[in-house]
């Protein structure tokens, strides 16, 4: 049976999705992040800023379009962090903008909706970049408008968007140097696909806990992250200045032009979006206090945050350089014999040296280290299992919280 139509019930549950999904991923995203900055932060930054529009969508209890429309624009602009934050915020902002009108959603208007996205987008950044999550998104609302003249069908016209946004992430890698070089697609297209991937399993009606999924094994666009010696970058302006402008007076495109030029002549990494009363800001600079200064002059300042990016950089070297020597090591140690597979297996959660080795002699076979306060998660119970070669396994928690 073709699907033809998307109403708000249906919609909002697709963008909760797409929100849990995104947060599923997100470290391995931060790995993925070596462009503008290789600070490491991709990930979560999105992931703050759909989460902020999520908390909205989540507390609606019978939502319409246009007030689904407004809590994800307005949500995702007023929690909006870092540079692909922000350009996610104004994706969703342009794409609300195309459906906020309509009771159902229809194959054109999300077509239309995707191309409204693209360019508030790109409107949004001084100096737009291709090979990155703008390339994407443009990628997705050329092949949506194509699949528009061609079917009806959201089964047949969703699977066909996602399958050639991936595509043209895969091809990130040679439109931008860094990310050749570095051997991963863009984080932030990356970012961009989970998204959508999320919308489409609760399209489909899908009930999945993110939580419990990790790529595992595979290219870098779909999991796995080579992680290389990396040399020291040099970042021209070193604090990424983020906050949000509560206008007290009419916020002008005049205004916004020239405020945009003054943070063009004291950093890079602009972008810069006047919504009604509101102004999101985003710049990396050498001198935040110069840029607080200019946006104090057009009202009062809110949601200010100022982080050192070569300080994070620094940060990402030396964890890259710690699982490096991690890699090495298990290469290094001898490999242990695979045990000829059983019937049962026993996983036990235990901690300190003495309770090991009573649970080894009882048998165990693998021990997941953890106790009251440290509770081991879904992924080491896994992992453990992934160690026990037998076609029953048990886990002993050993705690109520476990």
């Amino acid at each position: 049976m073709s699907l033809n139509t998307i109403d708000a019930k249906v919609f909002a549950k697709m963008f909760l999705a797409g929100a849990k999904n995104l947060e599923s991923k997100k470290e391995w995203i931060n790995e993925l992040n070596v462009f503008p900055v290789p600070d490491g932060d991709t990930g979560t930054n999105m992931t703050l800023t759909i989460m902020s529009a999520a908390k909205e969508v989540a507390a609606m209890k019978e939502p319409d379009m246009m007030t689904l429309a407004k809590a994800i624009s307005s949500g995702s602009l007023r929690g909006a962090r870092g540079n692909s934050g922000v350009i996610l915020s104004q994706l969703f902002r342009g794409f609300t903008k195309g459906i906020r009108e309509y009771d159902e959603i229809t194959i054109p208007i999300l077509a239309a909706a995707g191309e409204k996205a693209v360019e508030t987008a790109y409107k949004a950044v001084m100096k737009p970049k291709e090979g990155t999550i703008l390339t994407v998104a443009s990628g997705i609302a050329e092949k949506a408008a194509e699949m528009a003249g061609e079917t009806e069908d959201l089964e047949e016209f969703i699977p066909a968007v996602i399958e050639h946004a991936a595509a043209v992430l895969e091809k990130t890698p040679d439109m931008l140097p860094v990310l050749k070089e570095a051997g991963v697609v863009d984080s932030g297209g990356q970012g961009l696909l989970e998204v959508i991937k999320g919308a489409y399993d609760a399209f489909q009606g899908k009930e999945i806990d993110y939580s419990a999924i990790a790529p595992k094994n595979a290219s870098a666009s779909a999991g796995a992250v080579k992680i290389s010696a990396q040399e020291p970058v040099d970042i021209k302006f070193g604090y990424c200045t983020e906050f949000i402008i509560l206008t007290e007076k009419e916020f002008t495109e005049d205004n916004e032009q020239e405020f945009k030029a003054y943070l063009s002549s004291i950093g890079d990494s602009i972008v810069c979006v006047a919504d009604d009363d509101v102004v999101k800001v985003h710049v990396h600079t050498n001198d935040p206090g110069l840029a607080i200064q200019k946006a104090l002059t057009f009202g009062q300042l809110s949601r200010m945050k100022i982080d050192n990016m070569r300080e994070e950089h620094q940060e990402k070297l030396i964890k890259d350089a710690e699982k490096l020597a991690a890699q090495d090591a298990a290469k290094e140690m001898p490999k242990k014999p695979e045990e000829p597979r059983k019937a049962m297996g026993f996983i036990t959660v235990s901690i300190g040296e003495g309770l090991n080795e009573i649970f080894k002699e009882l048998g165990a076979d693998y021990i997941i280290e953890g106790g009251q306060t440290m509770n081991p998660s879904t992924e080491d119970m896994l992992n453990a299992i992934d160690q026990v070669n037998a076609d029953s396994i048990f886990i002993l928690p050993n705690n109520k919280n476990i």
